[in-house]
């Protein structure tokens, strides 16, 4: 899941800080960004993997 910084928190002051981190770089994007973000950019940016795709109810009983 960590496969943009090798950073690891030692404490919960260290998490919350990285946290507060990553949600000051992802407004300060979203606030300058133009066109709309990609779902792939705002998982990127907080530190998550998406999970992988799979058809909803509703597309599959269009298919």
């Amino acid at each position: 899941m960590n496969k943009y910084i090798d950073f690891t928190a030692e404490n919960a002051g260290e998490e919350c800080a990285m946290l507060v981190g990553r949600v000051e770089a992802f407004a300060a994007y979203v606030a300058q960004e133009k066109y709309s973000i990609t779902r792939e950019m705002c998982a990127a940016m907080l530190g998550f993997e998406l999970p992988t795709e799979v058809e909803t109810p509703r597309e599959e009983a269009d298919a």
